[in-house]
């Protein structure tokens, strides 16, 4: 199992409407020996920075599944969070716990407004991991597997 993958690093989520977009990386789980074709973990988010205007529902962080990099065909459900608009604050953090086996090749996130679009940009850190955690993603990236 990964202990750590990073979706988005500083992703900025601009003009973003109801079709959404995925994250900047994309895990290919069947290049990775130590998924067995499951995850077991959390997919965190930590807004960075926000100059969002409209909107009117929020934003809905999405773990995806899908046998394509698009994201958006034959996509699997594997956890949905819904970030009301009074949320989308920098600093703010939020995780989506997830067990599932028998995925499709690729893991991502997906973003999207709920449903009127938000203008100009929120941006993100978006990682995997087997706890939830509330570090940025530049401090994961000087981590190892069972530090502290």
């Amino acid at each position: 199992m990964e202990d750590k993958f990073v979706f988005a690093d500083g992703q900025a989520l601009s003009t973003l409407n109801s079709t959404g977009v995925v994250s900047t990386n994309i895990w290919d789980i069947e290049e990775d020996a130590h998924v067995d074709g499951q995850v077991f973990g959390w997919m965190n988010v930590l807004i960075l920075s926000t100059t969002n205007t409209g909107g009117d529902s929020g934003l809905l962080f999405e773990f995806r599944s899908s046998d394509n990099t698009n994201m958006s065909t034959t996509e699997l459900y594997l956890g949905i969070i819904q970030i009301a608009q009074s949320e989308i604050v920098a600093g703010r953090h939020f995780s989506i716990g997830v067990k599932k086996s028998q995925l499709k090749k690729y893991v991502s996130g997906w973003f999207r407004a709920v449903s009127q679009s938000l203008d100009n940009a929120t941006g993100i850190d978006c990682w995997f991991s087997v706890m939830p955690e509330e570090f940025p993603v530049n401090q994961l990236k000087n981590t190892t597997a069972g530090a502290a």
